[in-house]
């Protein structure tokens, strides 16, 4: 099975979905400071980062695709 076929590490929300496996090697945090709307916080940045979608956020969101287009892993994708 390829890493793309394993869907347990993604987490999805409303209409963002996050692959957490791959957040763990980040170390950029771009989605978080790129994002105009608040919408990512990366969580445990000093041990294993992982990107979460803040409660109550999402809504509000627009989907420019800058999240997607500057996380260089490919994390975030948006229906």
């Amino acid at each position: 099975m390829s890493e793309a076929d394993d869907r347990t590490s993604i987490e999805s929300y409303k209409f963002h979905h996050i692959d957490t496996s791959k957040c763990k090697h980040c170390k950029e945090f771009s989605c978080e400071e790129a994002c105009f709307r608040g919408i990512y916080e990366i969580i445990n940045k000093e041990t294993t980062p992982k990107c979460i979608v803040v409660e109550d956020r999402e809504d509000m969101c627009v989907k420019c695709h800058i999240c997607t287009t500057v996380c260089k892993f490919k994390a975030i994708t948006i229906d």
